[in-house]
């Protein structure tokens, strides 16, 4: 099976490879005089761009076991007779959950608008994986899945005909990745903080960096450990794509992204 090639799912950079091209102060001003009307100041194209989020996903199910004479991610869907040989739960190996979370943050607008950090998937097993926001996600959970193992077998993932690593396993803690002056916000039901989530994130300063913790698994909590707050946005249990989902819209408002 050919591994899945991974492109960039926003072309916001795509200038960068060919170099920044310098311009004179004389240029710069007859270029921005191009476009500013009389009487209608200018909003600076920047004011915002430096406002991103990042998500964690936690206690993640990336279960890599041999089978057969294949290194494998166990996937009930698949492997319905080995886990029942091995008197396994198969409700504990759920890695669509994690496959549809990332899914998900790729395809809205705050990816797309590059206001993605990064995103970060703590295994179950505790290994620690930083997906970049311009790496594709396969659509299929069987390629997901094969990507996910040789990941975890050479530690990166990188981009067809490039260098770069949009996959890696990097180091614990999660910590020391974040951005500074970041507030990390978990998402719990059984938080007894309940929050309208668009109100919250409207309250939050623009001098802070924001972090979402939300669980990829099918039953538990997240550690409060990785998290300054808790909050429940539902009365009711949400999965992992709907919290994101809300998530992004209220981060979209907040920050005008159309």
């Amino acid at each position: 099976m050919k591994r899945q090639t991974l492109g960039p799912c926003s072309t916001r950079n795509s200038k960068s490879r060919f170099g920044a091209i310098k311009q004179g102060d004389d240029e710069r001003n007859d270029e921005d005089s191009m476009y500013q009307l009389p009487g209608i100041p200018l909003t600076p194209s920047n004011q915002n761009m430096n406002r991103r989020v990042t998500f964690v996903l936690e206690k993640a199910s990336l279960v890599p076991a041999f089978v057969g004479r294949t290194y494998q991610i166990l996937n009930p869907q698949v492997h319905a007779d080995f886990l029942r040989r091995k008197k396994m739960d198969p409700y504990k190996y759920r890695p669509d959950i994690v496959h549809e979370a990332l899914r998900q943050i790729m395809d809205t607008r705050l990816c797309k608008a590059g206001r993605l950090q990064a995103v970060y998937i703590k295994t179950d097993e505790g290994v620690l994986i930083k997906v970049e926001p311009h790496a594709t996600i396969p659509e299929s959970l069987e390629k997901f899945c094969y990507m996910m193992s040789q990941l975890l077998q050479k530690l990166s993932i990188k981009s067809t005909g490039r260098r770069e690593r949009l996959l890696r396993v990097v180091k614990n803690p999660i910590a020391q990745h974040l951005p500074a002056n970041s507030l990390k916000i978990g998402l719990s039901t059984s938080s007894q903080k309940a929050v309208d989530l668009r109100d919250y994130v409207h309250a939050v300063s623009d001098n802070v960096n924001l972090v979402f913790v939300v669980g990829a698994m099918a039953h538990g909590r997240i550690d409060s450990d990785n998290a300054d707050d808790i909050i429940s946005v539902s009365d009711y249990p949400l999965s992992a794509v709907v919290c994101l989902e809300r998530i992004s819209i209220a981060l979209e408002r907040k920050w005008n992204i159309l």
